[in-house]
């Protein structure tokens, strides 16, 4: 009726220091009972003060912090995983010894100034694909003196837009490359373009990109000259195809691509995706991220405990 059943939970926890702090605490009490000392009562009067008051800064040391998570994260559920954790402080003075948890997992940053934020990596896994809904967190501080350690609790965001991706499958890279696909073309460099680089003497003068050169040293100095560099079509493709394994299970499949996905991409080799949602292409690295998020966000998704993670 007076609220308390609402109020936010505020965990408390002495540290190795802390605990050490309250047993010489109570040997101080228990000579100064036994001697009838008054400079050893002051001693202990003032060392439960200390206590107190460290409390006590620790929990206002987390006043109006607000606790985000950075959109468009992806976990590749890799033992080396990392959840980004943004920590703003709109307060006109700085935080110090912030620490964010997320199960057993926690960072800690040395200080967040005025009016500014900070982002905290947290070591943390998902146990399954798809969108990933994280426990509760714990924002805490054992500032200053790092003796008692206070936290308040903080709901995540229903949708912080976070998503893990499949498991390699253990199968191999080579069961998932489905084949090759010979693109022939009439002539050097009239695939995708890769970028722009600087001309180089011996090449042709229809290769310029004339719109992307640089004329600004003038007359007396030769101008700086650009190439729109082009795939080869010569060069094989990769193909990853979602049908092609149509005995195996949903999950099977996508585990099966995404060892091919990391075997292409490690060889720096022309890829192909063809999933029942779209068609992804790339090479090596390029393009890679967007192919492993397509993964992640193929449905149907398995039924699992939200916000379970494995450290």
């Amino acid at each position: 009726m007076l609220g308390f059943r609402n109020r936010q939970r505020r965990p408390v926890k002495l540290s190795g220091a802390g605990k050490l702090f309250v047993v010489l605490t109570l040997a101080v009490g228990f000579a100064a009972v036994n001697t009838g000392n008054n400079m050893l009562f002051l001693l202990v009067s003032m060392m439960l003060s200390l206590m107190i008051l460290s409390g006590l800064a620790a929990l206002l040391n987390l006043l109006f912090l607000q606790v985000e998570f950075p959109a468009g994260q992806l976990l590749s559920r890799s033992p080396d995983d990392c959840i980004q954790v943004r920590v703003r402080n709109p307060r006109r003075w700085s935080a110090w010894l912030v620490e964010v948890r997320v199960d057993k997992q926690f960072s800690r940053s040395s200080r967040i100034p005025a009016q500014d934020s900070g982002i905290l990596r947290i070591p943390w896994q998902a146990q399954a694909r798809g969108p990933v809904t994280l426990p509760s967190v714990l924002l805490g501080s054992a500032f200053p003196f790092a003796f008692v350690w206070r936290a308040k609790e903080i709901s995540p965001p229903n949708a912080p837009d976070l998503w893990a991706a499949p498991l390699a499958s253990e199968m191999g890279a080579e069961m998932s490359i489905q084949g090759q696909e010979q693109e022939k073309g009439s002539g050097h460099g009239t695939g995708d373009p890769l970028g722009l680089r600087p001309h180089l003497p011996n090449e042709e003068l229809h290769r310029i990109h004339w719109r992307r050169s640089d004329w600004r040293a003038g007359l007396d100095l030769p101008p700086r000259l650009t190439v729109l560099e082009r795939e080869r079509e010569q060069e094989p493709c990769i193909l990853l195809d979602y049908d092609a394994w149509s005995r195996l299970s949903h999950e099977e499949r996508l585990q099966r691509l995404r060892a091919g996905l990391e075997s292409v991409q490690r060889a720096g080799q022309r890829w192909q995706l063809r999933l029942p949602a779209g068609i992804w292409q790339g090479k090596g690295r390029r393009g890679y991220q967007l192919a492993l998020l397509a993964l992640s966000q193929q449905g149907p998704f398995l039924e699992l405990t939200a916000g379970v993670g494995k450290n």
